[in-house]
């Protein structure tokens, strides 16, 4: 009897001992997890801006080549989470080199997408003058669409990259918008000889023979006049 006993608590006793080796070995899993899934969270929506930049061929090999590496170790982890035995076999060491290239990856795309974009937003928007259009503000005629022009260039410039191709397509839209309000200030009411001479003045000053009478009467009929200065130079 008294052996049947011990045999029982040495029972209840590896039992115990396979119980807490499990939860250890659970929690290892559930920490590994864990990690790996925070990476792939940090990676995914660059991931997604990148595939929207390179249907817009805007990504060069070289770069395409480097982050393809990570990002398929990254889906090849994704697609083994379920398995607790793969997860428990990857050690520290390994999931800790995963999130630090990861991270690398994150910066460097960062970087990356944002020079493309950058570069892609200043060769699609039309090339616009910051002093033409403050002055042209004070002409109630253009005062909406240079607010307008003012508006849609600043939310351009305040967007590091669009994040996917939702993203793309309302920059995109914005562009085509700033565009079309720009081309709208070279109507019968923004003559070109006005034009030329208000670039001329903005730039480095206007030559007196760039006056015309049609650029005088503008400047009268619009009463901007006190907003232009003579100078020698």
């Amino acid at each position: 009897m008294l052996l049947e006993k011990s045999q029982e608590l040495v029972d209840l006793s590896q039992r115990k001992k396979s119980l807490q080796s499990f939860a250890a070995n659970l929690q290892i899993i559930q920490d590994r997890k864990n990690k790996v899934n925070d990476t792939i969270a940090a990676i995914q929506p660059l991931a997604e801006a990148l595939q929207a930049f390179r249907q817009r061929g805007m990504i060069d090999i070289d770069l395409a080549n480097k982050t393809d590496k990570i990002l398929n170790l990254i889906l090849n982890i994704e697609e083994n989470l379920s398995n607790n035995e793969w997860i428990f076999d990857i050690n520290n060491t390994e999931i800790n080199n995963l999130k630090s290239d990861a991270e690398r990856l994150k910066n460097t795309l960062e970087q990356q997408l944002s020079k493309y974009w950058q570069r892609y937003r200043d060769q699609k928007m039309p090339s616009t003058n910051n002093e033409i259009l403050n002055l042209l503000a004070k002409v109630e005629a253009f005062k909406q669409t240079v607010l307008q022009i003012q508006d849609i260039e600043k939310y351009l410039k305040n967007i590091r990259y669009p994040k996917n191709n939702a993203d793309f397509a309302i920059c995109e839209l914005k562009i085509e918008q700033l565009k079309y309000s720009w081309k709208s200030l070279k109507s019968d009411d923004f003559p070109e000889a006005v034009s030329h001479f208000l670039q001329a003045v903005s730039e480095q000053g206007a030559p007196l023979n760039l006056l015309t009478p049609e650029v005088q009467d503008w400047i009268n009929q619009h009463g901007i006049s006190d907003s232009l200065k003579i100078r020698l130079i």
